[in-house]
């Protein structure tokens, strides 16, 4: 029998919920597509995270305070990053990458906020036979910026390497690697204590096919490729963090900079797509599969530890649930042993 529990914190004030979903029954249901599988879900009242599966296939149960990759959900995570420098007068939205890199003259006037809002014309990723080779950083932002833009300026194109470019911007600007930066600034502040790099050393990710892979240069993307979307955290560290961005905390972020952050160029924002006025991403590095989905009075967060088609479909099943129905008022006892 699958192991499921639920992790319950209640604020004062919590009211009784009316037609509540279950998050055990959420976290099953997921776990039926995956061996593994975390949600959460914050409101002004009450927050709570549940659980269902296994660390990997045949593997031990989860508790619960388990970290999953995130992938690109790394990205609000970065432009969050972006916004602490911007604040500080370190860098600017419309700090240009030859204001701070060496690049060819194709790329010169392309500004942070294109960055962050795959705008800049970049590629989505570097070439496969470039990756092969494991770049560094700063051997990965000299390739792109060495080559010349995949479209125009100003037009939609997701791109991870823009972010990666994004992040060497801002080490250049705060003075030391990205790493050092989003622990700093973002990981720090927000009590995210669970949050790290890579993938994480417990849950195992896997392929479609279900097997399991454990941590090692297949079980996840380049490291420099960290700003785009190779961290790990808890459902605990993800509503921390997106708990910030539904409540806008002002003693985080000045007003203007969340403003900034939110407001889209089209459908998308920086690290955030929207949808239905929320804010909304996805992430996987073909291994994992994560979704988030942010209003002022909710946000939503739920991860499991494989990919593909039923992933997808499956985690936007949760999400939508989660999203609108109320939660329960009072804890659900744990399953027996």
């Amino acid at each position: 029998m699958i192991r499921a529990a639920l992790v319950l914190l209640l604020c004062a004030g919590a009211v009784q919920a009316q037609d509540a979903v279950s998050l055990r029954d959420a976290a099953d249901d997921l776990a039926a597509i995956a061996p593994g599988a975390v949600i959460g879900v914050w409101t002004p009242d009450a927050q709570q995270t549940g659980f269902a599966g296994l660390h990997y296939a045949d593997g031990p149960p989860l508790d619960g305070t388990e970290a999953f990759h995130i992938g690109s959900l790394t990205k609000a995570m970065t432009a969050t990053l972006a916004g602490r420098l911007v604040d500080r007068d370190l860098i600017g939205w419309d700090t240009t990458i030859g204001d701070l890199l060496e690049a060819d003259k194709a790329w010169h006037d392309v500004t942070l906020a294109d960055l962050l809002t795959h705008r800049s014309g970049m590629a989505a990723n570097i070439p496969r036979l470039r990756a092969i080779l494991r770049p560094t950083r700063p051997a990965y932002v000299a390739h792109m910026l060495g080559r010349p833009p995949e479209g125009p300026r100003g037009d939609f194109l997701y791109s991870n390497a823009g972010y990666v470019v994004a992040g060497a911007m801002l080490e250049a600007a705060g003075g030391m690697p990205w790493e050092e930066l989003i622990q700093a600034e973002v990981f720090g502040p927000l009590g995210m204590t669970g949050a790290g790099f890579g993938p994480p050393n417990a849950v195992f990710g896997h392929t479609t096919a279900g097997n399991p892979v454990p941590p090692g240069p297949r079980a996840d993307n380049l490291p420099a490729m960290g700003p785009a979307g190779t961290l790990h955290a808890t459902a605990t560290d993800m509503l921390a963090f997106l708990a910030a961005h539904a409540t806008r905390t002002p003693d985080y972020l000045p007003p203007g900079i969340w403003d900034r952050l939110h407001t889209p160029v089209g459908d998308y924002a920086m690290g955030w797509g929207l949808r239905d006025g929320a804010l909304v991403h996805a992430g996987s590095n073909t291994l994992w599969f994560a979704r988030v989905q942010v209003v002022p009075d909710r946000a939503v967060f739920v991860a499991i530890n494989q990919a593909g088609a039923a992933a997808e479909a499956g985690t936007a099943l949760a999400l939508t649930r989660l999203a609108a129905s109320d939660l329960p008022a009072t804890p659900e006892d744990p399953p027996p042993q």
